[in-house]
């Protein structure tokens, strides 16, 4: 009985810790969201970024020199040859302060463009989240219509026995039921397998299966054909801003380097006062300059040039591509809403259809199978309706997804 006992509450237990672990609202998911692999690493690299963009306005480490000078090697010595000595000195290279300064500008560049690539890699997982919540409730939605369908087929064949014993011939409907009922049947393997791959897709989004209502989209989104409200367009918009660095890297290269260099010479007096020892000391300043131009600085300025123009037409080319898909992605949004609107109204009629058949049949001048029947097509356009409901979310998620000024708003749950 104490084993009984212990056994019963570490379930209760194991249950109400596992069950705590899930989240409780749309919004709690939204912010797992913003930890998911794919935006922490576009995160990180942007941070690689700055931070590299600093490392660009250092200057390279100092080298240091300890050595001896002009020793004889016949007979070494410090004091037999004048000009020998013992040495120290350091070198410290400056490159080219404005070439720096525009590499580390075009760093600072990457790493905007990466949090721009990160906030819509963010709104995309979102969108996706949103598409397999609507597909996974459809998905529920279907497989139980399907069940009650089948229920409606072994009633059929119930039906039809009592027509064969009262003497009519509808051996050939028990034939039809099968085939409908076989097809019934392959549809509902096919949604367990969707519902395997939903839950899937779930876990490699939020880490669990959600046990949420299904949050509401904002589905009249103002979007004014404006391509620079589009995170793509912007994207490719920080593409030319990075190509005009890297412009003004290549304008920059023609300035100099620098360069100095000190050195301490420490001298012995000569043997038997032969000579002074007297310590020396030197100092030396460098310059580049850009000599060969021709063959170097000016193809490369020729080259940045011609990316800029580049990323320009490329940023024309994404612009117009994406208020094309736009305009599909809205129009395909719309005409699922109509759809809605339509299977809706055929569901209503249909329920007519079935009670006027009810009341036929009560009334004697009907047979039960007409009924079934219909409320069989009724279940079918019932899951068409739950699919074009996936649809019309879907649509309307992906939609807002593009619109950077949707980032952050655009989700909402459900408030019964």
């Amino acid at each position: 009985m104490k084993f009984k006992r212990l056994l019963t509450l570490s379930t209760a237990f194991i249950l109400f810790t596992s069950g705590s672990a899930f989240a409780s609202s749309f919004e709690e998911y939204v912010q797992r969201l913003g930890e998911h692999p794919q935006v922490e690493s576009i995160l990180a690299e942007s941070e690689a970024s700055k931070a590299q963009a600093q490392g660009e306005l250092g200057l390279p480490d100092p080298m240091v020199m300890i050595g001896v000078d002009n020793v004889p090697i016949s007979d070494p010595a410090f004091d037999r040859f004048l000009p020998t000595s013992k040495v120290i000195g350091f070198s410290q290279a400056i490159p080219n302060p404005a070439l720096r300064g525009a590499k580390s500008e075009k760093l600072e560049q990457m790493s905007e463009k990466q949090k721009l690539m990160a906030d819509y890699t963010n709104a995309r997982l979102r969108f996706m989240l949103v598409s397999k919540l609507a597909e996974y409730e459809s998905v529920k939605t279907q497989k139980k219509l399907i069940k009650t369908q089948l229920g409606y087929y072994h009633e059929l064949e119930d039906t039809f026995k009592g027509q064969i014993e009262s003497g009519r011939a509808v051996y050939q409907r028990f034939s039809e039921v099968d085939v409908e009922r076989a097809e019934a049947e392959r549809k509902l393997n096919d949604l367990e397998a969707q519902q395997t791959a939903i839950e899937a897709e779930f876990v490699r989004l939020v880490g669990e299966v959600p046990q949420i209502e299904m949050p509401q989209i904002a589905a009249d989104t103002a979007w004014d054909k404006n391509p620079n409200d589009l995170y793509a367009v912007l994207i490719a918009a920080e593409d030319i801003d990075i190509a005009k660095k890297d412009v003004g890297i290549a304008d920059a290269a023609f300035l100099p380097n620098f360069g100095v260099n000190a050195v301490y010479k420490q001298r012995e007096d000569g043997e038997n006062g032969s000579f002074a020892g007297d310590d020396w000391f030197s100092v030396q300043a460098q310059v580049s300059i850009p000599l060969w131009a021709s063959s170097n600085q000016k193809p490369k300025l020729k080259a940045a040039k011609d990316r800029q123009r580049g990323a320009m037409f490329a940023y024309d080319d994404v612009s117009r591509m994406w208020v094309k898909q736009m305009t599909a992605i809205e129009s395909a949004r719309d005409a699922a809403a109509k759809n809605v609107a339509v299977l809706q109204d055929k569901d209503h009629a249909m329920k007519g259809k079935i009670d006027a058949a009810q009341r036929n049949y009560e009334a004697g001048t009907e047979d039960l199978d007409r009924v079934l029947l219909a409320k069989i097509d009724r279940l079918n356009i019932q899951a068409q309706l739950a699919q074009v409901k996936a649809s019309h979310i879907a649509k309307t998620a992906e939609f807002n997804s593009n619109i950077a000024s949707q980032n952050i708003g655009g989700f909402k749950e459900t408030q019964e």
